[in-house]
């Protein structure tokens, strides 16, 4: 007599479609701001904090910033991660540009511009300030 092994059956997934409701869907938030000066680790520190205030105002924040520990463990050229980054805004709804300057960061302006998603650009790059401007945006 030959054992059979039980198959195992893959879950099956809800097409797109009916996972991303009115109700459940929250916008995709690309987060474009200094990295590399002063310092990547205070900036990267600064828009954690400006995620956790979208995040707690129901928005769905995308934090580029975080390939830090990535390239930490597995260094890529600047090049490499700029396409990587380009391929994630390509997904989101809106990107959010953080005041002070970063020349990657205007080159993700301009990619979102010719990608029509909209640049939204806030007084300041206080978390209060980048929720402000994101609602103010999507309640016009």
């Amino acid at each position: 007599m030959i054992a059979t092994l039980p198959t195992r059956s893959e879950p099956q997934q809800a097409p797109v479609a009916e996972k991303r409701t009115e109700t459940s869907h929250r916008l995709l938030i690309y987060l474009a701001g200094p990295f590399t000066h002063p310092d990547p680790i205070q900036n990267t520190h600064a828009v954690i904090k400006i995620a956790d205030a979208l995040l707690e105002a129901g928005f769905a924040p995308l934090v580029p910033h975080l390939t830090l520990a990535w390239h930490l463990v597995s260094p890529k050229p600047y090049t490499t991660w700029l396409a990587y980054d380009r391929h994630l805004l390509s997904r989101c709804d809106v990107l959010l540009r953080v005041p002070g300057y970063s020349h990657g960061a205007t080159q993700e302006c301009t990619f979102a511009d010719e990608l029509g998603i909209p640049v939204i650009r806030p007084r300041s790059a206080g978390p209060a300030d980048c929720v402000a401007a994101l609602v103010s945006h999507f309640s016009n």
